[in-house]
């Protein structure tokens, strides 16, 4: 905690003409992927598409930039609920319920990431920048089906029921920033990243966003169009339990910003 202090003071004491800017914005997000795990999980790989969750949803999020003269902070987030139904195409184990292969399932699931970067910026020329860091992305996954399952194996007799699962999973990640100004025109790119592999486990983890904004009020407010995607994939093994998820959640999006 006393050295996130001492990094948070210098870096404050860096900026020496700091701006804070705020980007409420609406969003067109689609999830596409599959989900895979045994001891608890997915049976067997089950496309996302297959069980209706390919459709795109409209969204709300936000950012906000903290910026001097070489330190740059940004925190971003939102949040994207799907909805569908369909055939399994392999058994599922999850929240203490097993269905079998061919039930048909309704699905929720709701993926949200809030990303927070930092990095020491260098100035290239008069209105552009270059910025390594570091940064930390929070994925909170949440997931309720329900379907038929078999009351006792072999009887035949098959109730509703509904399992979940709820997970939250901090990610820390290396961070670049390229942006710069042309005229009225301004574009901001972020690029975070993580791939660690071990004998047990493997995590290749990806979150891009960038924009390009309009200045109608100089550094006071701008008109943006933008894109943001982030990609999770995970896959590990124990003596005990194993998990593959492949997650891929973005899409354009359009809003303002707000400078001070």
């Amino acid at each position: 905690m006393k050295r996130f202090l001492v990094l948070l003071a210098a870096t404050a004491a860096s900026c020496s003409t700091p701006s804070i800017s705020v980007i409420p914005y609406a969003a067109m997000n689609s999830l596409e992927g599959s989900v895979a795990s045994f001891g608890g999980g997915l049976a067997e790989g089950i496309d996302l598409a297959d069980i209706g969750l390919d459709e795109s949803e409209s969204v709300f999020g936000g950012r906000i930039d903290f910026a001097g003269s070489s330190s740059h902070w940004s925190i971003a987030s939102s949040s994207s609920s799907f909805a569908g139904s369909g055939p399994l195409d392999g058994s599922l184990e999850i929240g203490g319920f097993e269905f079998d292969a061919t039930v048909d399932l309704d699905t929720e699931m709701e993926v949200g990431t809030t990303s927070v970067m930092w990095t020491y910026d260098w100035g290239l020329g008069d209105t552009a920048h270059f910025g390594l860091g570091l940064g930390i992305t929070s994925l909170d996954l949440a997931m309720v089906v329900t379907g038929s399952v078999e009351t006792f194996p072999g009887s035949g007799v098959f109730t509703t029921e509904t399992g979940s699962m709820d997970e939250t999973l901090p990610i820390p990640m290396i961070g670049v920033r390229l942006g710069g100004d042309l005229g009225p025109v301004r574009l901001e790119a972020s690029y975070g990243f993580l791939d660690v592999s071990t004998d047990d486990a493997e995590v290749s983890v990806t979150d891009f966003d960038v924009y390009v904004g309009l200045d109608i009020l100089g550094d006071f407010g701008s008109l943006i169009i933008g894109y943001r995607e982030f990609a999770f994939d995970a896959e590990f093994e124990d003596s005990s339990d194993s998990a593959n998820l492949d997650l891929t959640l973005g899409g354009p999006y359009a809003g303002i910003r707000i400078g001070f």
